[in-house]
């Protein structure tokens, strides 16, 4: 079982979205046709002074039917109609960065077609500002039927409901544990959970019984919290009508006692159910291991303030000036990296060859294509990366520059080779790091 990183649910997103759209810190991801609600935490930065003027989300799931307007409230309301919460306003040097939170209703509760177990939908959602744009982002949701019917393709899979309103329990409503403010780190009667399993208590049919769940806080980063640093298993009795007298509501925690770093924590839950027949788990559960199949059912902004990213400077260098001819051996160009204001966060690294030069990337990852990254101690590490379709650019994803403190340097640099022995001429790959750009060290292509 996972004991260490749990991927965001947002991976496919641009490497910073909040610069010029909405950078998604969670949502609700996946509910029953019972539970059509929406919750959404998102961050965007915007230029010094610029403000929210409104915020709109796909109401129907479709972009071309209704927007509907959420209305702004105070922070930590938790309030139970449509509305938004500014949660924290950081300023920069440059700009200002704004986190909020949004709830509300939704239309997305018509069941499945037939043959299928659920349906999915892009869900909007729009910023106006001050300066008169207008961010957007649209999120993907799963909506399941609840029932089990094999002949209609309904597989009855268990799940965890979305709370809403007030009828859960919960302080001070029920839905009080998604976008939740806990400055002091205490958190207590807010994450419900409610199993429901369309099998339970069918004879002769696979995983027709669910006793428990695993969850799991999250933070943005993706490290978990020290309370659950492997998932946990939860006792909650399942059952598969519509009621909720058989929910849970967990114990209160702390997670300034735990020792737990500030930031945004998601609150995932895996539904389990097991087989009547030889007690083992069924296939039919949500995997644990496997941060896709977690429901996303509430969040915690711990003492929030957005991450102010630490400036660093990319320029030619790494090992010595790169000489290659066609058959010799591989040769690696790279740049020297440093900081004046660590530590940096992780970040994306796209590394593109000069056109026209005969040079090639080369595997070194057995299998695979590596950055290597060599700190100012002498230690490597290495990170594998994909190669674009035409072969020209390498990325390779959070990667770590090895910048830990206020001052900190380091090298990268990756394998290239001569394929071409009608060409000949200097030249250079391009390195971009995050949002910085520099050539690497010189090359010698043809030079003998």
């Amino acid at each position: 079982m996972s004991t260490s990183v749990v991927a965001s649910p947002v991976e496919d997103q641009t490497p910073d979205p909040e610069q010029t759209g909405i950078k998604t810190l969670g949502y609700a991801n996946r509910f029953s046709v019972w539970d059509s609600e929406f919750r959404y935490d998102g961050r965007i930065r915007v230029a010094m002074g610029v403000k929210i003027t409104k915020v709109e989300y796909a109401y129907y799931g479709r972009d071309d039917q209704s927007y509907i307007t959420a209305v702004q409230v105070p922070r930590g309301r938790m309030g139970i109609d449509q509305e938004y919460e500014v949660i924290d306003l950081t300023f920069l040097a440059d700009s200002d960065v704004i986190t909020f939170t949004l709830r509300g209703d939704l239309n997305v509760d018509s069941g499945p077609e037939r043959g299928q177990y659920s349906r999915t939908y892009q869900l909007g959602v729009k910023v106006s500002l001050s300066d008169g744009t207008t961010r957007t982002t649209h999120v993907g949701i799963e909506v399941l039927w609840p029932g089990y019917d094999p002949d209609s393709g309904r597989i009855g899979r268990p799940f965890v409901r979305l709370p809403y309103d007030t009828g859960w329990g919960g302080s001070p409503n029920s839905q009080a544990g998604f976008g939740y403010v806990a400055d002091n780190g205490y958190i207590a009667d807010k994450f419900i959970v409610d199993l429901v399993n369309p099998r339970q208590g069918r004879d002769n049919v696979p995983g027709n019984t669910s006793d428990h769940v695993y969850y799991q806080l999250v933070h943005e980063d993706g490290t978990p919290s020290r309370l659950t640093p492997a998932p946990v298993r939860f006792n909650v009795k399942g059952h598969a009508d519509a009621g909720t007298g058989n929910k849970r509501i967990l114990d209160a925690v702390n997670l300034l006692d735990e020792g737990d770093k500030w930031g945004y924590y998601r609150f995932l839950v895996w539904p389990q159910s097991t087989n009547t027949a030889d007690g083992k788990t069924s296939a039919l559960s949500w995997d644990p291991d496997k941060p896709e199949d977690a429901f996303q059912i509430g969040s915690v902004y711990f003492r929030y303030t957005a991450t102010r990213s630490a400036s660093f400077s990319v320029a030619p260098g790494g090992p010595p000036d790169v000489r290659l001819t066609p058959g010799g051996p591989t040769g690696y160009p790279g740049v020297h990296l440093e900081t004046s204001q660590g530590p940096v966060p992780e970040q994306t690294v796209r590394v593109t060859l000069p056109p026209g030069l005969g040079l090639k990337f080369v595997e070194e990852g057995n299998p695979g294509y590596q950055l290597t990254v060599l700190d100012s101690d002498g230690a490597l590490k290495n990170f594998l990366g994909q190669l674009s379709p035409d072969g020209q650019t390498l990325t390779f994803s959070k990667v770590n520059l090895a910048l830990p403190g206020k001052t900190s340097t380091s090298t990268a640099w990756v394998a290239v080779k001569a394929v071409d022995p009608n060409t000949t001429g200097r030249t250079s790959l391009t390195f971009q790091v995050g949002s910085q750009t520099s050539q690497s060290t010189p090359i010698e292509v043809g030079t003998r």
